[in-house]
């Protein structure tokens, strides 16, 4: 058996030693050193993170602000709605055993108070694993019996409460639906942050505007947040909570709306497809603005928006389409007026006479005049008030498409009007560029003829129609329309235009002309002087050849304080068909009666 020596003889290196030593004193010095750091000089940065892990941030919102109109009536507000939740952290059970005792609870409570069940037990463990704190909604909007109950039988159900919210009513329903809008869910979280710069845990339930003006003037109506501190503990339950920040209420918000004259106007439309506009032409004020057909504003507040959304997506007639400024019309007869103070610039003279046969033939076309066998002759007064469509056709190839045009731009039509309304068409104005770029074919003065009554490739809104026709009614000048003064009663001044005075009292003369002796003779109110313009474009509906009708009004003509303007699809003729809904919103805006005319007399076709 082999034995080693260590005997003194072979001594071990002492730096050896040394260096183990040293090594073991610096690692120890590092060791201590960091937990120096760790238990004493960080001690308050992670006790802080410590403790952030365990808030959770609550969005509160505030109040909704109230609609309402001109004069003080409510549009829209908010009444208590009281929904039976459950806060499930308050069953206390560990893991999935929370949601199958949630899930018998909720099955329990449907039975004893016979409602049907509206959450599904996936819904339920999604909320428990989300969103423990805070209260799971389980019946919206429940009765006075169901909340008697509930108070009476409190201590047998654990976590069960009744929870007041505010919910959004429309008082009047349809009445207005396309100009207040509705509310509904946000489309996307919100980026807001706490006070604190920190993003939400959670958010109470709230509404924001989705049409309309509560859309448009959503961050006026909607208030400012408020926020609530929870303090979780390692399994997510609750064990404080306290408000931070109170919630400040929105602002209520005043329309220019007449909501007299706006159900006077709806009423009068009788759910026919079609629009009606009513405005003060001296600020721009919205009296009327009203769309057909519509739907109750009460049935899109959630929860039955869905059903209703998939309802009225499918109706006929496009209820959700505000016709008055996102539908595009030929505007027919109504943008005479236009074209005649146009040719005037132009030194067209207005006494110049046509011989009208009925059918306008010049450069190998047939463009037939409202009239089967002509008006016979008449001067540029007369061919408004009789709406002539070979006098207008003659006159307009004479001053061309660049004249036409020109007025068009500087009444505004082919853009936006600027109304505080989300999603409004602009128009168009056809140009021989544009026919050349489209079509592959040059501009001839065919085009020229059907663009000067009307037709053609020009399109306009109602509106575009009303905001044109104040600027003759105000005699060269006009507003931006709007449906919030924000107490500016001056309103906004678009433009003044460069026309003459004497060729604007010419149309003037021949748009009193139109409604006393012509096509517009139902637009007449007793005491009243009425100036306006019938109008009717054809168009084709699945090879079914149909007509826009149209009648556009001012009064008094002579110091005018209101312009009426409506739009109907599918009817006969303008004085016919739009001008009674015209008669009927200027007689009760002057509280006057309206004068008695025989609608169906074939001079009111137009």
């Amino acid at each position: 058996m082999l034995v080693e020596d260590f005997s003194p003889q072979q001594p071990i290196q002492a730096w050896r030693l040394l260096l183990l030593a040293a090594l073991f004193s610096i690692g120890t010095g590092i060791l201590l050193w960091r937990l120096w750091n760790v238990q004493v000089l960080d001690s308050p940065r992670y006790g802080a993170a410590q403790s952030e892990q365990s808030f959770r941030y609550v969005e509160i919102p505030g109040l909704r602000g109230r609609i309402l109109d001109r004069h003080g009536n409510i549009l829209a507000d908010n009444r208590p709605a009281y929904s039976v939740v459950l806060y499930c952290e308050e069953l206390r059970s560990a893991g999935r055993y929370t949601t199958l005792a949630a899930d018998a609870l909720i099955d329990q409570l449907a039975l004893r108070l016979g409602l049907p069940r509206t959450i599904s037990q996936k819904q339920v463990a999604h909320h428990i694993h989300t969103s423990l704190p805070m209260p799971l909604v389980i019946w919206e909007d429940v009765d006075y019996r169901t909340i008697a109950y509930l108070s009476e039988w409190s201590e047998e159900l654990p976590g069960v409460a009744v929870l007041p919210r505010p919910k959004r009513i429309y008082p009047n329903g349809a009445l207005a639906a396309h100009v207040i809008g509705y509310v509904g869910a946000p489309g996307k979280q919100s980026q807001h942050l706490t006070r604190n710069g920190r993003r939400w845990n959670y958010r109470l339930p709230e509404l924001r505007g989705r049409a309309g003006l509560e859309a448009r003037y959503d961050n006026i109506l909607a208030g400012k947040s408020g926020e609530e501190n929870l303090r979780v503990d390692s399994r997510g339950y609750t064990r404080e909570r306290w408000v931070c920040e109170e919630a400040i209420p929105g602002r209520d918000l005043y329309t220019t709306l007449d909501l007299r004259l706006q159900r006077v106007a709806e009423a009068a439309l009788a759910e026919r497809p079609g629009a009606a506009i009513a405005l003060n032409p001296r600020n721009g004020d919205l009296l009327v603005l009203a769309s057909a057909p519509d739907y109750d504003l009460n049935s899109m507040v959630p929860p039955n928006a869905g059903p209703t959304l998939a309802r009225l997506n499918a109706a006929p007639g496009l209820p959700f389409i505000n016709r008055a400024i996102q539908a595009q019309y030929a505007p027919g007869s109504v943008f005479k007026p236009f074209v005649a103070i146009a040719a005037q610039a132009h030194n067209f003279i207005p006494e110049t006479l046509y011989e009208c046969t009925g059918i306008y033939t010049d450069y190998n076309c047939r463009l037939r005049c409202a009239q089967r066998y002509g008006h016979g002759e008449l001067d540029l007064r007369q061919a408004i008030m009789r709406s002539c469509n070979p006098y207008f056709c003659t006159m307009g190839a004479l001053i061309g498409i660049e004249a036409i045009t020109e007025i068009s731009r500087q009444v505004g039509f082919g853009e936006v009007t600027g109304i505080d309304l989300p999603a409004e068409a602009d128009g168009f104005i056809p140009s021989p560029e544009w026919k050349l770029r489209r079509h592959k074919t040059k501009w001839n003065p065919v085009d020229t003829a059907q663009c000067a009554i009307g037709q053609g490739a020009i399109t306009t809104t109602p509106l575009q129609v009303a905001v044109a026709t104040s600027a003759i009614a105000m005699r060269g000048k006009y507003y931006k329309p709007r449906l919030v003064a924000n107490g500016n009663t001056q309103g906004e001044h678009l433009r003044t235009l460069p026309w003459k005075r004497e060729h604007i009292e010419t149309v003037v003369e021949g748009m009193e002309m139109t409604v006393r002796a012509g096509t517009g003779q139902t637009m007449q109110v007793d005491g009243i002087r009425v100036a306006g313009k019938t109008g009717t474009a054809e168009y084709m509906d699945r090879g079914v050849r149909r007509k826009h009708v149209w009648c556009t009004a001012f009064a008094p003509a002579e110091n005018p304080e209101i312009v009426v303007c409506v739009m109907l699809d599918n009817g006969v003729g303008g004085g016919r068909d739009a001008g009674p809904v015209v008669q009927k919103i200027l007689a009760d805006y002057f509280k006057t009666s309206a004068t008695i005319i025989n609608a169906d007399d074939e001079t009111l076709s137009d």
